[in-house]
């Protein structure tokens, strides 16, 4: 497939070939987030300073995403390279995360946490290197009508490779051996660029960008004006709804392990994540489809409200420990969690102001959710070392509390983007 202006219509194919890295790009975080990196951290530094670090090394990765995201994809915006403005800086940043996941798998008990922290900055660098511009071919490619359509396969690639990516590391960690799954998480990489590579043509750039100048380029980031207001609204309502999603979502193995108090608490959270994804599937597919006849709005509130009320139901699950009862109340979540994927995306590109810099406006929607990577995690972690002491329950009853509120904030707001139904 060739980007173009002229495309009327796409075929499945190209959508796959499309998302497909979107699929990667999940199954390294689902991998991640959730499985490796909590179970990493604890092996480094001990039980009693787990939550606290782990909360701290998931922020301060984030703030490295914050900048590395918009700043790709404005630097793809002006790229003139015979490659397309895109594919040269997905190639090269997915070369840089897969270099320092090798260097990642080695860290255990023993390890430096601060080195083990660089590291995770590294491949925070590599792989929003490669996601700022790659978030930009959407809006080069996908004609207006079919926009709906691309959400929903991208949702359904963010789903399959969250599941996927917390499936595989639940069962190829082992103990303190986490070799496999870095080595798992850089074949996909690897094999998901080379697809959406080959079916993606990109036309080289036909306007000259002009000169470079810093001063120009740095006030570009500074969206101002009437067009970008309704563009606000939906950076502002991703970021709370993302609050709700990373309050909780790297703290899951810890709360299985202390307050439910499962065996083998890195296999149930993948379980647990699984069925999260799992139930998203279907409604990801679904929904994208379902916004372009209906609107965007009626799917973001009805996907808010079930995962407002799924994590309410978890503080239950505190009190009366069950684990069938977590799995299906992860399933309630996951059932709002892949609606308002697929719809909010398509809510994102319908109010991007037609500015030329997709990608780059994009990379700004982006911190977004990135943001909110930064703040929750790390707040979730100083709330429950705070509560340690005293009673890590009413730490994580407060913690489900937020993750509620978040969630509810993130949907009234919706009401209050004019531009998209």
């Amino acid at each position: 497939m060739e980007a173009g202006p002229n495309h009327a219509r796409i075929r499945v194919l190209d959508h796959i070939g499309i998302s497909f890295f979107w699929l990667a790009y999940n199954f390294h975080w689902g991998a991640l987030l959730a499985i490796v990196l909590p179970s990493q951290v604890a092996a480094i530094v001990g039980d009693a300073r787990k939550e606290l670090y782990n909360g701290l090394v998931a922020s301060l990765g984030a703030a490295v995403s914050l900048v590395a995201t918009p700043l790709a994809g404005a630097l793809s915006d002006r790229s003139s390279s015979r490659f397309g403005r895109r594919r040269p800086f997905m190639a090269v940043g997915t070369g840089i995360n897969i270099a320092v996941l090798a260097l990642m798998a080695g860290f255990g008990a023993g390890s430096g946490i601060w080195l083990f922290l660089i590291c995770y900055l590294g491949v925070q660098l590599g792989n929003n290197w490669s996601g700022g511009p790659y978030a930009g071919l959407i809006p080069d490619v996908v004609p207006r009508g079919e926009r709906g359509t691309a959400s929903g396969w991208l949702a359904l690639m963010t789903a399959a490779g969250l599941l996927l990516g917390a499936v595989a590391a639940g069962r190829l960690v082992r103990g303190e051996s986490y070799g496999p799954v870095y080595a798992a998480i850089a074949v996909v990489l690897a094999l998901a660029l080379a697809v959406t590579l080959w079916r993606v043509k990109e036309r080289r750039l036909a306007e000259d960008p002009g000169l470079f100048r810093m001063g120009a380029f740095l006030r570009s980031f500074l969206l101002t004006g009437a067009a970008y207001r309704d563009f606000y609204f939906v950076l502002m309502t991703r970021a709370l709804v993302s609050m709700g999603i990373y309050s909780v979502f790297t703290f899951f193995q810890f709360f299985l392990k202390d307050v439910v108090r499962v065996e083998n608490p890195v296999l149930q959270t993948s379980n647990l994540v699984a069925i999260i994804i799992a139930a998203g599937i279907p409604t990801s597919l679904v929904a994208g489809s379902l916004s372009d006849r209906y609107g965007r709005k009626p799917l973001v509130y009805l996907s808010g409200a079930l995962m407002a009320l799924a994590s309410l139901v978890f503080i239950i699950v505190g009190f009366h420990p069950s684990l069938s009862l977590m799995f299906w109340i992860s399933a309630v979540f996951g059932l709002g969690y892949g609606a308002y994927q697929a719809a909010d995306w398509a809510l994102a590109v319908d109010v991007l102001p037609k500015s030329g810099a997709a990608a780059k406006d994009m990379g700004i929607w982006h911190v977004s959710l990135v943001l909110p990577q930064m703040i929750a995690p790390l707040l979730t972690g100083v709330t429950l070392s705070a509560f340690k002491g005293a009673s890590l329950l009413l730490g994580y009853t407060v913690v489900f509390a937020l993750t509620a509120a978040w969630f509810i904030l993130g949907t009234v707001f919706v009401r209050q983007i004019r531009g998209a139904r």
